[in-house]
């Protein structure tokens, strides 16, 4: 925006009080490798970031979020009114909030913050990492549930009319925004991915895979229930015998993300889990990984595998097909909308839901032989360019330049 609209100032709103504008810009480029021009750009401290956390709710914890998130864009509100107010962190009441202190007010959205699969999880009674079985099994409890969701997705539905624009980060939460907003304005802007530095991994994969005989499977997500990666320890455990009998080996390398100690105590669960079904020796650990460390995994990897149900986009998914390993995603969500999908006619990648599905296909990947997955790898990596950061400048601006 700032290449685009050099006119105007920008201030973002930021609850690090600690940190210092020239901390935040050098943060911005060591990570993201982003040069901002820091003339043109203020930082707008605020106080009560802690309102939004959801450690602080263990019940009705999207509605205290979404009034936390209330309070938070008063006080933000109270320190500086912009002409253009953008919601890209999900607070559904900042919204209307800002509409009324006269903004022109833009929501670029990542995942609804309650969405019609949340409601039929609850109406059909299915036990899920957030419909515990307690309330499952129990008539009251569900019916409850389901009026707090109803009234909830009233408010959310209330907040979405006051944003003038509205962007999606794909089809899948497209779908959900539209639904619940009743909003046909809704534009997908794809999420800025880093394309390029992982086009330019040099994959070692297939050289790997003649000189070890050993099958690399490579996980990249955070450590939480919603990634599932209990399934993939199941799937590694069904198609290590059938890959020994092809003369084969197979590992596993879970390369995650820890946020705190539940994660943490999550991931000593996984290994217990893994001790038991006997694979502990074909899983390898890679947790908080630099990026250095990632990219030497991705090199490494034959098949990248994804379970998680619903993934809003799927960043990591267009990074390891970037990266030249095979995807093997859940056949759900961002990944099956938008990612993993035919180029030119052309097969780049697979999708499965049941463990059953994933062995199968990773037998399928590995019999198929090198020259057809190099075709995949060749047609996935061209497929990518839609994701890229010009794609996602040039639509983003697009979009901004309506309420300027």
């Amino acid at each position: 925006m700032q290449k685009k609209f050099p006119g105007y100032q920008f201030h973002v709103y930021s609850g690090d009080t600690d940190a210092t504008k020239e901390q935040i810009l050098l943060k911005a480029r060591q990570r993201f490798g982003i040069e901002l021009d820091p003339e043109n750009i203020r930082f707008v401290y605020l106080n009560w970031r802690t309102l939004v956390e959801a450690h602080h709710y263990h019940r009705l914890t999207m509605l205290f979020q979404a009034l936390g998130g209330l309070l938070l864009a008063l006080e933000a509100w109270y320190r500086l009114v912009p002409e253009v107010f953008i919601d890209s962190m999900g607070y559904p009441l900042s919204l209307p909030a800002f509409r009324m202190a006269g903004s022109k007010v833009v929501a670029y959205v990542h995942y609804p913050t309650i969405s019609c699969d949340m409601l039929d999880v609850v109406k059909s009674r299915q036990e899920t990492f957030n419909n515990s079985s307690t309330i499952a099994q129990s008539n009251f409890l569900s019916w409850a549930k389901l009026l707090y969701y109803r009234l909830f997705a009233c408010l959310y539905w209330l907040a979405g009319k006051a944003a003038h624009i509205v962007m999606v980060n794909g089809s899948w939460t497209q779908r959900h925004i539209t639904s619940i907003w009743s909003r046909r304005d809704v534009s997908i802007v794809y999420p800025p991915c880093d394309v390029e530095a992982f086009l330019n991994i040099e994959s070692v994969a297939e050289a790997l895979l003649e000189e070890t005989q050993t099958v690399r499977l490579l996980s990249v997500g955070q450590i939480r229930p919603e990634k599932n990666h209990r399934l993939q320890l199941e799937v590694l455990k069904e198609v290590k015998e059938p890959l020994k009998k092809r003369g084969l080996k197979v590992e596993l390398c879970i390369a995650g993300g820890c946020r705190n100690e539940e994660d943490q105590q999550r991931v000593q669960l996984l290994k217990k889990e893994a001790e038991k079904m006997g694979i502990q020796e074909q899983l390898k650990w890679q947790l908080n990984v630099p990026y250095e460390d990632l990219v030497a995994e991705l090199s490494k990897a034959l098949i990248s595998i994804h379970t998680m149900h619903n993934e809003h986009f799927g960043i990591s998914v267009v990074e390891a097909m970037a990266a030249s390993t095979i995807i093997l995603s859940n056949d759900s969500g961002g990944p099956k909308m938008d990612i993993v999908k035919e180029f030119d006619g052309h097969c780049v990648g697979y999708l499965s839901v049941t463990k059953e599905e994933y062995v199968e296909t990773i037998l399928k990947i590995v019999e198929e032989g090198r020259s057809h997955r190099d075709d995949i790898r060749k047609y996935a990596r061209k497929s990518l360019q839609r994701f890229g950061e010009a794609a996602f400048e040039n639509h983003w601006n697009k979009q901004i330049a309506k309420v300027l």
